[in-house]
C-alpha cells in the first residue's frame, strides 16, 4: 500500500486534486463513454497515449470509480499491456494488479470524498458514495481499517 500512497502523495505535490476526471485532464488522459456490453471499462495505450473507456451505462459514482481503477493501472502498472498479463494466466499476477488499482481508486476517491465534503460518513455509506462496486465490499472494509490504523498517513494526503 504504500507504493500507492507515495503514487497519490506525488499526484497531490503536482495538482493537488484527487478527482479521477480532473486528474485524466491534467494528465492528458482521454476518457471515452461507450457502449461496452459486460465491461465496465479498460484502458489503452498507443505509443504513449493513454485512454480511458467506460462503459457509458454506469451510474456517475461508478464510472468514476472505473475511471479511478484505470487511473490506477496507468500510473501504477506502466509498461505492462494487458495481453501481456492475460498470456501469462496467472490468477495471482493478475489479481494483484486488479487489487493494486483497487485499492489506488478507493484510497484516491476517499481523499477526494472528505476534501470535498470533509465529514466523514460510516464505510456502508461510503461505499456507495464512491460508486464501489458491491462485490469489491471485502476489499473496501479491508482497506478502510488500514487507513483507519494509519491516520496519520491519510491526513498527510489530506492537508
Amino acid at each position: 500500500m504504500e507504493r500507492i500512497f507515495q503514487t497519490i502523495d506525488h499526484l497531490k505535490a503536482r495538482n493537488a486534486a484527487y478527482d479521477p476526471i480532473t486528474l485524466c485532464k491534467h494528465l492528458d488522459i482521454d476518457i471515452l463513454h461507450l457502449e461496452l456490453g459486460d465491461i465496465l471499462g479498460f484502458k489503452t495505450n498507443f505509443y504513449g497515449v493513454s485512454l480511458i473507456y467506460v462503459n457509458q451505462l454506469l451510474s456517475p459514482a461508478t464510472a468514476r470509480f472505473i475511471v479511478a481503477h484505470e487511473l490506477g493501472h496507468i500510473l501504477l502498472h506502466q509498461g505492462i499491456q494487458p495481453l501481456f498479463t492475460q498470456y501469462l494466466a496467472h490468477d495471482h499476477f493478475i489479481s494483484q494488479f486488479e487489487n493494486e488499482a483497487n485499492q489506488f481508486a478507493i484510497i484516491l476517491l476517499l481523499c477526494n470524498y472528505y476534501l470535498t465534503y470533509r465529514y466523514e460518513e460510516a464505510p456502508e455509506q461510503l461505499m456507495e458514495q464512491i460508486g464501489l462496486p458491491t462485490e469489491l465490499r471485502p476489499l473496501f472494509l479491508d482497506t478502510f481499517e488500514q487507513l483507519v490504523e494509519n491516520k496519520q498517513r491519510l491526513l498527510h494526503l489530506l492537508t
